[in-house]
């Protein structure tokens, strides 16, 4: 197994993410982004953002009971989440993000999954500048 030298640069997601502080874990934090409403849905899940003070990203997911009956499909869709969200997390510095499930999917509908997951990436992304901007006009 190589050795990685000290001062080699870190990526964001090893970094930031296995901590605590990646997640969202209060009901304040998650009512920051829901007030806030720069969003994307589509027929999985809706994913709400906003940007925050941090130079790191920070998740929250909900999944429902409505949506899920077993603890075990809940758990997966949130394991399926956050690996998502981890392997997008360069691009996602500076904004707090909270997935809402809206239907349940399993490993066979993973590719759909996917594919939503990043068309809402997108979305967000473009959302950031005028998250960015609308937040600047308020505190002038």
């Amino acid at each position: 197994m190589p050795v990685v030298p000290a001062d080699a640069p870190v990526s964001l997601s090893k970094q930031y993410l296995g901590q605590r502080w990646g997640k969202l874990s209060s009901p304040a934090e998650f009512d920051a982004v829901f007030c806030f409403r720069c969003s994307s849905g589509g027929d999985l899940i809706k994913v709400l953002a906003k940007s925050n003070t941090c130079s790191f990203p920070r998740l929250g997911i909900t999944v429902s009971k409505k949506v899920c009956k077993t603890a075990v499909g809940r758990n997966y869709m949130k394991r399926v989440s956050r690996e998502l969200f981890r392997q997008n997390a360069d691009a996602l510095q500076g904004m707090d993000f909270v997935v809402l499930v809206k239907k349940p999917f399993n490993s066979t509908d993973f590719e759909r999954y996917l594919a939503e997951f990043q068309l809402h990436v997108k979305r967000v992304q473009k959302c950031r500048n005028s998250c960015v901007s609308s937040s600047a006009l308020i505190s002038i």
